[in-house]
Protein backbone atom coordinates (compact mmCIF):
# COMPACT_ATOMS: atom_id res chain seq x y z
CA UNK A 1 0.00 0.00 0.00
CA UNK A 2 1.10 2.99 -0.98
CA UNK A 3 1.88 6.58 1.71
CA UNK A 4 -1.28 8.40 1.40
CA UNK A 5 1.02 11.76 2.40
CA UNK A 6 3.46 11.32 -0.27
CA UNK A 7 0.61 10.56 -2.93
CA UNK A 8 0.57 13.85 -5.76
CA UNK A 9 -2.55 15.75 -6.87
CA UNK A 10 -3.17 15.04 -10.24
CA UNK A 11 -3.89 17.65 -12.69
CA UNK A 12 -7.32 18.57 -13.26
CA UNK A 13 -7.09 20.81 -15.96
CA UNK A 14 -6.44 17.61 -18.25
CA UNK A 15 -8.59 16.19 -20.87
CA UNK A 16 -9.15 13.02 -18.52
CA UNK A 17 -11.48 15.10 -15.93
CA UNK A 18 -13.40 16.59 -18.61
CA UNK A 19 -16.56 14.94 -17.53
CA UNK A 20 -15.61 15.62 -14.05
CA UNK A 21 -15.35 19.19 -14.51
CA UNK A 22 -18.51 19.45 -17.05
CA UNK A 23 -20.30 18.24 -13.59
CA UNK A 24 -19.37 21.27 -11.72
CA UNK A 25 -19.52 23.90 -14.29
CA UNK A 26 -22.51 26.54 -14.42
CA UNK A 27 -22.71 30.11 -15.11
CA UNK A 28 -20.91 31.17 -11.69
CA UNK A 29 -18.37 28.27 -12.09
CA UNK A 30 -15.77 28.41 -15.04
CA UNK A 31 -13.51 25.05 -16.42
CA UNK A 32 -10.72 26.57 -14.27
CA UNK A 33 -13.03 26.94 -10.63
CA UNK A 34 -14.39 23.51 -11.50
CA UNK A 35 -10.69 22.07 -11.65
CA UNK A 36 -9.32 23.99 -8.31
CA UNK A 37 -12.72 22.06 -6.24
CA UNK A 38 -11.94 18.93 -7.45
CA UNK A 39 -8.55 19.45 -6.17
CA UNK A 40 -9.32 20.64 -2.90
CA UNK A 41 -11.79 17.56 -3.07
CA UNK A 42 -8.95 15.80 -3.19
CA UNK A 43 -7.12 16.45 -1.07
CA UNK A 44 -9.88 16.24 1.74
CA UNK A 45 -10.23 13.04 0.54
CA UNK A 46 -6.42 12.40 0.41
CA UNK A 47 -5.95 13.82 4.00
CA UNK A 48 -9.16 11.64 5.37
CA UNK A 49 -8.23 8.57 3.89
CA UNK A 50 -4.34 9.42 5.43
CA UNK A 51 -5.81 10.15 8.66
CA UNK A 52 -7.84 6.82 9.01
CA UNK A 53 -4.78 4.68 7.61
CA UNK A 54 -2.39 6.31 10.52
CA UNK A 55 -5.47 5.15 12.89
CA UNK A 56 -4.86 1.84 11.41
CA UNK A 57 -1.27 1.31 11.54
CA UNK A 58 -1.51 2.54 14.87
CA UNK A 59 -4.22 -0.12 15.85
CA UNK A 60 -2.27 -2.66 14.39
CA UNK A 61 1.37 -1.79 16.44
CA UNK A 62 -0.98 -1.52 19.77
CA UNK A 63 -2.10 -5.07 18.98
CA UNK A 64 0.71 -6.28 18.34
CA UNK A 65 2.60 -4.75 21.60
CA UNK A 66 -0.31 -6.42 23.53
CA UNK A 67 0.72 -9.64 22.41
CA UNK A 68 4.22 -9.68 23.08
CA UNK A 69 3.46 -7.90 26.57
CA UNK A 70 0.69 -10.56 27.27
CA UNK A 71 3.48 -13.24 25.94
CA UNK A 72 6.00 -11.39 28.23
CA UNK A 73 3.91 -12.26 31.07
CA UNK A 74 3.19 -15.88 30.02
CA UNK A 75 7.17 -16.53 30.31
CA UNK A 76 7.94 -14.60 33.45
CA UNK A 77 4.77 -14.75 35.70
CA UNK A 78 6.98 -13.71 38.41
CA UNK A 79 8.26 -10.79 37.36
CA UNK A 80 4.71 -9.44 36.61
CA UNK A 81 2.56 -10.30 39.66
CA UNK A 82 1.21 -7.64 40.93
CA UNK A 83 2.11 -6.35 44.35
CA UNK A 84 -0.53 -5.62 46.80
CA UNK A 85 -0.98 -2.30 48.53
CA UNK A 86 -0.40 -2.89 52.10
CA UNK A 87 1.35 -1.16 54.46
CA UNK A 88 4.50 -2.77 56.45
CA UNK A 89 3.96 -4.32 59.90
CA UNK A 90 5.05 -2.08 62.62
CA UNK A 91 4.70 -5.37 64.88
CA UNK A 92 5.64 -9.05 65.25
CA UNK A 93 3.22 -11.09 62.95
CA UNK A 94 1.74 -13.82 64.15
CA UNK A 95 1.16 -16.80 62.04
CA UNK A 96 -0.27 -20.13 62.99
CA UNK A 97 0.72 -23.55 62.23
CA UNK A 98 0.35 -24.62 58.57
CA UNK A 99 -2.30 -27.22 60.41
CA UNK A 100 -4.30 -24.14 61.86
CA UNK A 101 -3.59 -22.25 58.51
CA UNK A 102 -5.59 -24.91 56.59
CA UNK A 103 -8.13 -25.88 58.49
CA UNK A 104 -9.38 -21.99 58.79
CA UNK A 105 -9.08 -21.73 54.81
CA UNK A 106 -11.52 -25.23 54.45
CA UNK A 107 -13.37 -23.19 57.06
CA UNK A 108 -13.42 -25.72 59.50
CA UNK A 109 -13.67 -25.81 63.39
CA UNK A 110 -9.83 -25.50 64.99
CA UNK A 111 -8.77 -25.74 68.40
CA UNK A 112 -7.94 -22.02 70.18
CA UNK A 113 -4.54 -23.61 71.33
CA UNK A 114 -3.12 -22.89 67.81
CA UNK A 115 -3.26 -19.08 68.49
CA UNK A 116 -2.60 -19.13 72.23
CA UNK A 117 1.18 -17.75 72.84
CA UNK A 118 2.32 -20.77 73.48
CA UNK A 119 0.73 -22.55 70.05
CA UNK A 120 1.82 -19.36 67.91
CA UNK A 121 5.46 -19.88 69.84
CA UNK A 122 5.22 -23.33 68.84
CA UNK A 123 4.08 -22.41 65.14
CA UNK A 124 7.55 -20.85 64.65
CA UNK A 125 9.51 -23.16 65.49
CA UNK A 126 7.63 -25.34 63.09
CA UNK A 127 9.07 -27.06 60.46
CA UNK A 128 7.32 -26.93 57.14
CA UNK A 129 9.69 -28.95 55.03
CA UNK A 130 8.36 -31.88 57.70
CA UNK A 131 5.97 -34.06 56.33
CA UNK A 132 4.38 -37.28 57.46
CA UNK A 133 6.60 -39.78 55.29
CA UNK A 134 9.86 -37.98 56.84
CA UNK A 135 11.63 -40.00 59.40
CA UNK A 136 13.94 -37.84 62.04
CA UNK A 137 16.29 -39.72 64.20
CA UNK A 138 15.13 -39.16 67.92
CA UNK A 139 17.39 -40.58 70.99
CA UNK A 140 15.45 -42.93 72.86
CA UNK A 141 15.34 -43.58 76.81
CA UNK A 142 17.91 -46.14 76.90
CA UNK A 143 20.08 -43.80 74.51
CA UNK A 144 19.67 -45.59 71.03
CA UNK A 145 19.11 -43.36 68.05
CA UNK A 146 15.81 -44.49 66.47
CA UNK A 147 14.26 -43.61 63.62
CA UNK A 148 10.69 -42.64 63.61
CA UNK A 149 8.33 -40.59 61.50
CA UNK A 150 8.11 -36.81 61.65
CA UNK A 151 4.23 -37.25 62.51
CA UNK A 152 4.96 -39.27 65.78
CA UNK A 153 8.03 -37.20 66.70
CA UNK A 154 6.04 -34.22 67.56
CA UNK A 155 4.04 -34.24 70.86
CA UNK A 156 0.32 -33.77 70.24
CA UNK A 157 -0.73 -34.24 73.69
CA UNK A 158 0.78 -30.53 73.99
CA UNK A 159 -2.40 -29.48 72.15
CA UNK A 160 -4.72 -27.91 74.71
CA UNK A 161 -8.47 -28.36 74.47
CA UNK A 162 -10.89 -25.24 74.73
CA UNK A 163 -12.44 -26.21 77.79
CA UNK A 164 -9.26 -26.74 79.56
CA UNK A 165 -7.69 -23.11 78.71
CA UNK A 166 -7.03 -20.84 81.39
CA UNK A 167 -9.22 -17.01 81.01
CA UNK A 168 -5.72 -15.86 79.75
CA UNK A 169 -4.93 -18.15 77.46
CA UNK A 170 -8.73 -17.66 75.79
CA UNK A 171 -8.03 -14.17 76.02
CA UNK A 172 -4.89 -14.82 73.83
CA UNK A 173 -6.34 -17.04 71.45
CA UNK A 174 -8.96 -14.52 70.94
CA UNK A 175 -6.96 -11.73 69.72
CA UNK A 176 -5.35 -13.59 67.35
CA UNK A 177 -8.02 -15.71 66.29
CA UNK A 178 -10.70 -13.19 64.99
CA UNK A 179 -8.21 -11.75 62.71
CA UNK A 180 -7.11 -14.76 61.02
CA UNK A 181 -10.52 -16.05 60.44
CA UNK A 182 -11.00 -12.94 58.39
CA UNK A 183 -7.61 -12.96 56.52
CA UNK A 184 -7.84 -16.98 55.61
CA UNK A 185 -11.01 -16.51 53.16
CA UNK A 186 -14.55 -14.21 53.78
CA UNK A 187 -16.18 -16.86 51.97
CA UNK A 188 -17.38 -19.38 55.03
CA UNK A 189 -19.66 -18.01 57.71
CA UNK A 190 -18.14 -17.41 60.98
CA UNK A 191 -20.77 -19.24 62.53
CA UNK A 192 -19.52 -22.64 60.84
CA UNK A 193 -16.10 -22.20 62.74
CA UNK A 194 -17.81 -22.70 65.77
CA UNK A 195 -17.70 -26.27 66.77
Amino acid sequence: MEDLNLAIRPDFSLEDFLNARQQLTNDVVDDDQAARILGTLWDIQNTKDAVEELAEQQHCWQDKEEAACTEECKKNKTKYTPVPDVEVPSGPVNIPTPYATCKLKKGKYCELYFFTNAGLVEAESFNTSIDDEALMLLKSDNGQHVWVPASNARDKSAVIKDEDLTWEQFGEASNQHAPQILDSTRSPPVASLIP
